[in-house]
């Protein structure tokens, strides 16, 4: 290489090097966003429709144990005890296993 090669590279070097030292250059990540963590940037947020979907199922809850309603023949009581009760799980899923292989022998007929 020639020595008048070598001083130019080392031009373009040293100037790609200034432009990477701008002190008024603003990267992707020092820009400030208006986005909450872990939210949309809109209006819309899922966490926002799970609490009002929670909402309304815990006040149709109060409703029917207020009025004695029962809900497809389940009352507030029956609910209470279902979530209140202890599962095996370890029973359960070899339940299901036992389901599943027995659908699977039908199913190979």
């Amino acid at each position: 290489m020639r020595m008048k090669d070598v001083e130019a590279r080392k031009a373009y070097i040293q100037n790609v090097r200034k432009s990477f030292d701008s002190p008024k250059r603003q990267y992707e990540f020092e820009k400030e966003t208006d986005a909450k963590g872990g939210e949309a940037s809109d209006s819309f947020s899922f966490f926002k429709v799970r609490m009002l979907v929670a909402g309304f199922i815990f006040a149709a809850y109060v409703l029917c144990d207020k009025t004695g309603t029962e809900f497809y023949h389940l009352s507030t009581k029956d609910v209470s005890e279902k979530i209140a009760q202890s599962y095996d799980y370890g029973k359960i899923e070899e339940d299901a296993l036992e389901v599943f292989h027995s659908l699977e022998k039908n199913w190979k007929r």
